[in-house]
């Protein structure tokens, strides 16, 4: 098979993935938020803090590198196995015995047993990195969407009947921690590649020329990413972190579910290609074109109808959040194209100068929210939004640069997105003033108006690039239903 025909049939299945795991984040995740409240949330987004940075040392930079090296023999992914083991034993010790310092730094004592459960998902991960990487190395994305879709459901299916059950954060622990479990089994199962007894220590030092930089580019983006979580959990309390981050990750549905689709099929694909530069800025730009059709007006659309959406999916007491999340979906809507800057950096080789980037990314990060946490949550997301307009231009000019794009050619791709979302925004805003209605009938009617006002001006001003989409699509469908037949 081709590789445009693998990067298709890739997209077809990881597209289908992000849509599934996006409706069952969304309808479960908001179900078992108004079971818990924000405090049971709170308490796992300080376990994930750590769990989650711990899993980035378990990889280190060997899945990237293992995508991105096509000279990689069976034998020199079985070093990196055993690697990945034995960094993830050690570092889940290390968490058990730091647990109490943690409860103790939090002033939350569930913490402690918490954590030495959960971290027990880095062991089970660190099992099947490999094998997850090779089959993105391959393009082989039909068996990854299987594996994840199984596990997903027996997470979900775990956490709802706990939650019912008054097993409070539990229920989250137990969610993840299934999930871990089905999908080792099922990896495994499903792999055609296992682990040989072999160990050699050159091949991690050549790997890591590309692993290394990889990882600390990783690690700084984790923690500007994650230090408003820090910062809030340490001043301002476990409830009101529950709060921010069930916000940031309503945000983050769009930008993972539809970027993150792109970012795992055009990273392999684009280091098959990377020698020539021409292909791949042309095919940059149909990429984030396809990305901010969907994420602009989804994005910005929340915003609009947030008071709504709060309200009527998860409650009067989540109603602190209504801002936050009005305030986060702006900056989901600029990070769903400044996320593919990755893609460009790694399929080409320069994670040296990622990792620069990321350090100024930090810097100014850190800052805004030590600044922005003195306001309450509201203020940590006003930080959070004017940081990311303050830094937009130098990192994203860098990425673009090493594809011989210019600014100004990304605001002409991307300019009819632009008008169309305005527009739409103009429209809902003067609904607004003058809706006085249940708030069922308003959400409805806000989210109506603007798609339709969004879709109208965009099809005026692009008929021929919706006339191509619609094309494909058909052209998708018919393929389904004659491979079906």
């Amino acid at each position: 098979m081709s590789l445009k025909k693998k990067v298709k049939k890739s997209l077809f299945w990881t597209f289908s993935d992000q849509v599934v795991v996006q409706f069952a984040n969304l309808f479960f995740g908001l179900f078992i938020a108004r079971l818990l409240g924000p405090e049971s949330f709170g308490i796992i987004g300080v376990v994930l803090m750590f769990t989650n940075f711990a899993q980035l040392f378990v990889d280190m930079g060997f899945g990237a590198a293992i995508v991105q090296n096509q000279q990689l023999t069976s034998r020199q992914y079985a070093s990196v196995f055993w690697l990945n083991c034995v960094i993830a034993s050690f570092i889940y010790l290390l968490l058990y015995f730091l647990s109490d310092f943690v409860a103790l730094f939090f002033n939350q004592p569930i913490l402690s047993s918490v954590i030495k459960v959960s971290s027990l998902s880095i062991i089970l991960n660190a099992t099947s990195i490999v094998q997850f990487n090779v089959l993105i190395k391959s393009l082989n994305f039909k068996k990854k969407v299987i594996i994840n879709w199984v596990s997903l459901f027996f997470g979900y299916a775990t956490a709802i009947v706990m939650a019912l059950n008054n097993y409070g954060v539990w229920a989250i622990v137990a969610m993840y921690l299934v999930n871990s479990i089905v999908q080792m089994f099922m990896v495994w199962v499903g792999s055609k590649w296992y682990p040989t007894l072999h160990f050699e220590m050159a091949v991690i030092r050549s790997i890591w020329q590309f692993g290394l930089p990889a990882f600390g580019d990783n690690v700084l983006n984790y923690w500007s990413r994650n230090f408003d979580n820090f910062i809030i959990g340490k001043c301002l309390g476990t409830s009101q972190l529950g709060i921010y981050s069930r916000a940031y990750s309503l945000m983050l549905l769009p930008v993972k579910n539809l970027s993150s689709v792109v970012s795992k099929v055009f990273f392999p694909a684009f280091s098959q290609r990377q020698e020539d530069v021409t292909l791949l800025a042309d095919n940059y730009l149909k990429l984030i074109k396809y990305i901010a059709v969907l994420t602009f007006p989804l994005l910005i659309g929340l915003s609009l109808v947030s008071n709504e959406f709060v309200l009527l999916f998860l409650g009067e007491q989540w109603k602190a959040m209504i801002p936050v999340l009005s305030l986060l979906s702006i900056v989901g809507a600029l990070q769903s194209i400044v996320t593919l800057n990755g893609v460009i950096y790694y399929s080409l080789g320069k994670t040296k100068i990622a990792f620069r980037i990321s350090l100024l990314v930090n810097v100014v990060l850190i800052v805004s929210f030590f600044v922005g946490v003195q306001f309450g949550i509201k203020g940590v997301a006003w930080s959070y939004l004017l940081a990311n307009i303050l830094l937009f231009y130098p990192v994203y000019t860098t990425a673009i640069g090493l594809l011989n794009l210019k600014i100004s050619r990304i605001f002409t791709t991307l300019k009819s997105v632009v008008v169309a979302t305005l527009a739409m925004v103009f429209g809902v805003c003067v609904l607004g003033l003058f809706l006085e209605v249940k708030l069922f009938y308003a959400f409805i009617l806000k989210v109506s108006i603007g798609l339709l006002i969004y879709m109208w001006v965009f099809y005026q001003l692009e008929t021929q690039f919706v006339q191509i989409i619609l094309g494909q699509i058909r052209k998708q469908i018919k393929r389904v239903r004659n491979e079906n037949h």
